[in-house]
């Protein structure tokens, strides 16, 4: 496909469509950007003829994800919109709310906050601060601006890496609070020390520019097409590998437990999209 201005209208209204709570999402619109995007047009023509259900309710929630990153070049300007991280990896609307998030961040400067245990003060306490410090990296990330050298170019995809490290965080930390406002449920202290220990830091580190990127332009479009298929096969093994533990997609679902492993396949599989998403623009560009 081209990468028309219509595609970007419809990249700029998939984000404001993702950005909304899932019970909030209209399936029929979100059909309508899917098609101005001109991405995947015999998916959409079969989301069209299926209509509105669970599963293509998600397919749509996918296809309209990958019409904002597929062909994400950050060199381009017309890609200055930067999707939030949040609205990209929240696949099954798992993650709460921005109200939510903020409701609960701030219940950390509320009275009732001193009459709760202990445990539960330092798991509002971490909530409420990880919160603050992802708020922080996202006037970092816009400070950055459009520039697009190699230092700004990785800086943003750490400063993306570190929000997504938190957002994790409390995506774990919140449903303590919640058991706790619905029933008094109060975790033990294990249980908060375990979802501690797994915090990353994400103080800024200086980063070093990628100089081992691959110059598609310098590549036939055949080769191209051979490597996007590459790189898809390996991407769906190793997503199979999270989901399955196997190379094949199974039956029944298995997901790999938190491991270094699955650390170590989650970071593979975003490096193989971000190499994808460059050369599926290389592939648009040309047509």
């Amino acid at each position: 496909m081209k990468l028309s201005q219509d595609y970007f209208d419809a990249r700029t209204q998939a984000m404001k469509w993702l950005a909304m709570a899932v019970n909030k999402r209209n399936f029929a619109v979100g059909l309508q950007i899917l098609g101005k995007s001109g991405y995947k047009p015999n998916v959409h023509a079969m989301l069209v003829r299926k209509g509105e259900k669970p599963w293509t309710v998600e397919k749509l929630t996918t296809c309209l994800r990958d019409v904002i990153q597929v062909y994400y070049n950050p060199d381009d300007p017309r890609f200055a919109e930067v999707p939030d991280v949040d609205d990209l990896n929240d696949r099954d609307g798992e993650h709460q709310s921005v109200n939510e998030q903020e409701s609960m961040a701030k219940s950390a400067d509320t009275t009732s906050f001193k009459q709760m245990p202990e445990v539960m003060q330092l798991v509002v306490k971490a909530y409420a601060d990880a919160y603050k410090q992802r708020a922080k990296l996202a006037r970092q990330r816009t400070e950055i601006g459009e520039n697009n050298d190699d230092e700004s170019v990785a800086r943003r995809k750490q400063i993306g890496e570190q929000m997504d490290q938190l957002t994790s965080y409390m995506d774990a930390l919140a449903p303590l609070k919640e058991a706790y406002d619905s029933n008094g449920s109060v975790p033990s202290r294990e249980d908060y020390d375990k979802i501690a220990a797994g915090v990353m830091q994400t103080e800024a580190k200086p980063v070093k520019a990628d100089n081992t990127s691959v110059d598609y332009k310098s590549m036939d479009t055949d080769s191209l097409r051979k490597r996007r298929k590459s790189l898809t096969n390996q991407i769906t093994r190793k997503e199979n590998q999270l989901l399955y533990q196997s190379d094949s997609k199974q039956a029944v679902e298995k997901p790999l437990p938190d491991s270094p492993k699955r650390v170590k396949l989650l970071k593979q599989v975003e490096n193989l999209k971000a190499e994808r998403s460059k050369l599926e623009y290389e592939l648009a560009e040309r047509q």
